[in-house]
């Protein structure tokens, strides 16, 4: 075998041998990352895009991403050809190449049903509720977005500006109370009576000694129709006057009402509204535009956190 032949496939060798090298951890090191920040962002999209259509009217579709499967591949080939010429001297050609590939599988499924219904327009649980705020959201804030009423003060669309404007007051108050901090919140549960889970029938609202002389606590009592004697009180899940001297109610949207009330915070090209595609606002007070702001454009914004593009804009 000649030198050059030999030195030849050697190189070959090194280069299969390379090849060979694991290829799985690297992948993954490299995918993982980029397939959780894209489910996330689409997921962002997805909700402003159904929120941007409840301002419109439009049907909500919810499109659920069920399953990611992603296959690699990789092909090495080599090839060596020696022609011996007339004179009687070698000649060598090699080729060596290589090919990468991966198949992503995205599994879609529409949120329809049975379960869409359950998931959209059954009021939210306390429960639910409860784990948000003792996750450390601010309470006016989950309020103002998931409270359809405060014992006779109403937060809808459409409800009047004082009873709005008592509910966002009465929010306001609950959130001075829990940055200070002193407000600490609980719930009271019972038997479901099912073999499930305990159902949440109130959350419990316990001030702390330190704030019961404060202008927020008496602010509180006074918009609920509390007595201001320091002992809990539990907001039940009901709609109208509170039971006794230390409850109040509260009634909970669904989380489509939800998205129709932050629908209102998206601003509309002024062509769709003149051309009767849309309504104009309904003036509802989002000062709520620091609860939530859509803003529109005909060009793609640079520095949006979220877009999506929705009849041109």
């Amino acid at each position: 075998m000649s030198v050059i032949l030999r030195w030849t496939l050697i190189s070959l060798v090194g280069v299969a041998l390379g090849a060979c090298a694991p290829l799985g951890p690297a992948v993954l090191r490299a995918n993982r990352a980029q397939f959780n920040e894209a489910v996330q962002q689409t997921e962002a999209q997805q909700l402003l895009l159904n929120i941007v259509r409840q301002r419109y009217t439009d049907p909500v579709m919810l499109l659920d991403v069920t399953g990611i499967s992603s296959g690699t591949s990789r092909q090495f080939y080599a090839n060596i050809l020696n022609k011996i010429l007339p004179s009687g001297r070698d000649e060598f050609q090699n080729g060596v190449g290589a090919t990468f590939g991966e198949t992503p599988v995205i599994f879609y499924a529409p949120n329809t049903g049975g379960k869409f219904v359950r998931q959209m327009l059954l009021p939210l649980d306390l429960r639910a509720v409860t784990i948000v705020l003792q996750g450390g959201w601010s309470i006016e804030r989950v309020l103002l977005l998931t409270g359809e009423s405060l014992s006779d003060m109403r937060n809808e669309v459409g409800a009047a500006t004082e009873s709005k404007g008592d509910f966002s007051i009465t929010a306001g108050a609950m959130r001075e109370l829990q940055r200070r901090p002193a407000l600490t919140i609980g719930v009271e549960a019972r038997a479901s009576g099912g073999g499930g889970k305990d159902a949440v029938q109130s959350v419990v609202l316990s001030i702390s000694a330190k704030a019961k002389e404060s202008e927020a606590y008496r602010t509180l009592c006074e918009r609920l129709a509390v007595t201001c004697d320091g002992q809990p009180i539990k907001l039940q899940l009901a709609i109208g006057a509170g039971r006794d001297a230390g409850s109040a109610t509260l009634a909970t949207r669904s989380l489509l009402s939800s998205m129709f009330f932050l629908a209102q915070g998206v601003d509309v090209p002024e062509g769709d509204v003149a051309a009767g595609v849309v309504e104009a606002s309904r003036g509802l007070d989002i000062s709520r535009g620091e609860l939530f702001h859509v803003r529109s454009s005909r060009e793609e914004p640079s520095n949006a956190a979220v877009k999506v593009l929705y009849r041109d804009t």
